[in-house]
């Protein structure tokens, strides 16, 4: 019943908004994940600002809530319209949303990868391979992990059209390319912007305001927050 599907997408933003990143930085060095590193609620800042063993629990329990509200939607045969891939898709959608924006950490949170990753796995595994391999290539040419996550996630509809997939995966695939566009646009509010258009480009490909890498993951939060306060 459509009910039911409904609950279930409740329940996987609900599931997908426990940010891990943030619980493992407040439990194992009592510091707002944040206000640290690249401030991105992620496994990735866990490497660079917490602890670097403590990347791997934490992305696997990403993983993991993709993974199971969508394998509930498989396991039960949900169905949305009468297609059980819509109800799959508008789950794992849900679940993604709630990792990006979170409702326990004010609607502040990570880029949703490891959790795609695991909405991918149960509803689009072709896909998934296609996307770990591509970003694999990607980090190995031009040295850039977040230029590399977006290639792969753009040729994610590609891929699905190409393999021949139900055209309603294709179109939850696009879905889930816009909503890591809209998170990476409206990442870090609390940064000072002054030229918003290169600022565009350097979030959606590089994932950070400006180019630097190294700049942006060790800045200084305090004196962002000082200058935002005058």
């Amino acid at each position: 019943m459509w009910w039911q599907v409904v609950l279930l997408i409740v329940g996987a933003y609900v599931i997908g908004s426990i940010p891990s990143a943030y619980i493992a930085g407040r439990i194992l060095r009592g510091i707002d994940i944040r206000k640290h590193g690249s401030g991105t609620v992620s496994g990735t800042n866990v490497w660079h600002s917490v602890s670097r063993w403590a990347m791997f629990p934490v992305g696997i329990f990403d993983i993991l809530k993709g993974m199971a509200p969508v394998g509930i939607a498989y396991l039960t045969g949900m169905t949305l319209l009468g297609d059980p891939i819509l109800a799959q898709g508008l789950v794992g959608l849900a679940a993604i949303a709630g990792h990006s924006w979170s409702v326990f950490i004010g609607f502040s949170g990570g880029r949703g990868i490891a959790t795609m990753m695991g909405v991918l796995f149960v509803i689009a595994p072709w896909e998934l391979l296609v996307f770990i391999v591509l970003w694999v290539l990607c980090i190995l040419l031009f040295r850039n992990s977040p230029l590399g996550a977006i290639i792969a996630i753009a040729s994610l509809p590609v891929a699905s059209w190409a393999i021949g997939e139900p055209v309603v995966l294709t179109y939850i695939l696009i879905a889930v390319l816009f909503l890591m566009m809209a998170k990476r646009i409206m990442a870090n509010p609390g940064d000072l912007v002054t030229d918003w258009k290169r600022v565009v480009v350097y979030r959606l490909l590089l994932d950070r305001d400006i180019p630097d890498r190294s700049a942006w993951i060790y800045r200084d939060h305090a004196d962002n927050d000082k200058n935002a306060e005058q």
